[in-house]
């Protein structure tokens, strides 16, 4: 994965110019609250999301209210793959994980589109194995790699999609993509600043030391950054 061009998704920018116009110029650049719920679980998206600085985040709600992250979709990708079948309620909460601005295209609008242009739906296609792929990926990273290993590989991926080194993200929210407690990310936390790789205050986030985050992440964010490049990237 490289970092995020500004005012630009990946995804678009690969379509031929005329395709490449005709849906931008259909899209909303909208700038969405922190943490705002974009579609709830067992909900309809109205519309498909093309991050171009934000970040955003499918979560699976279990019935006791805990969260877990399935999905991370910065300016690499979008969230409205499933629009591939139509518009089936979403297993997912999607929430905005990274302020920034994201393009939107309402669903009637994009289903057109997807049928007009084979470049956009051939990407989308390619798009949703790649998330499959990495969907792989983060479960065994979930199995088989420590909190501190997993939280680098977090922080790598959600700077590279946003395109900065700094951004808010709280320690709840965090324990909530991880999958463990607050007391675990605030550990982790703590002995990643003590090391000067990060820099850590009231929510905000700032990457210090990015060679040594990657030392200290597993080998899951080089895999996932990989496949990205095979199958959207062709290299």
């Amino acid at each position: 994965m490289t970092q995020a061009d500004d005012r630009r998704n990946r995804i678009l920018e690969r379509l031929p110019r005329p395709d490449y116009e005709r849906i931008a110029g259909q899209a909303e650049l909208v700038t969405l609250p922190a943490f705002a719920v974009i579609c709830d679980t067992g909900k309809v998206l109205e519309y498909a999301y093309f991050p171009v600085s934000s970040v955003l985040s499918a979560l699976i709600v279990l019935e006791n209210g805990a969260m877990v992250e399935a999905a991370t979709i910065g300016n690499e990708g979008m969230v409205g793959v499933s629009l591939l079948l139509g518009n089936p309620p979403t297993p997912h909460r999607i929430v905005q994980q990274v302020l920034g601005e994201t393009l939107r295209i309402d669903v009637d609008t994009f289903s057109k589109a997807l049928k007009a242009s084979e470049a956009l739906r051939h990407l989308v296609e390619r798009f949703a194995v790649t998330l499959i792929y990495q969907g792989s990926q983060g479960a065994a990273c979930n199995q088989h790699h420590s909190v501190e290993e997993r939280m680098c590989r977090w922080l790598l991926e959600t700077s590279d999609r946003c395109g900065k080194e700094e951004f808010d993200i709280t320690q709840e929210f965090l324990g909530a993509m991880l999958g463990v407690r607050r007391q675990g990310v605030n550990l982790t936390a703590r002995l990643l600043q003590q090391a000067g790789i990060i820099a850590y205050d009231h929510s905000h986030l700032t990457i210090l030391n990015r060679r040594a985050l990657e030392k200290v992440s597993c080998e899951c964010y080089g895999a996932s950054t990989a496949v990205y490049r095979c199958l959207m990237e062709g290299t």
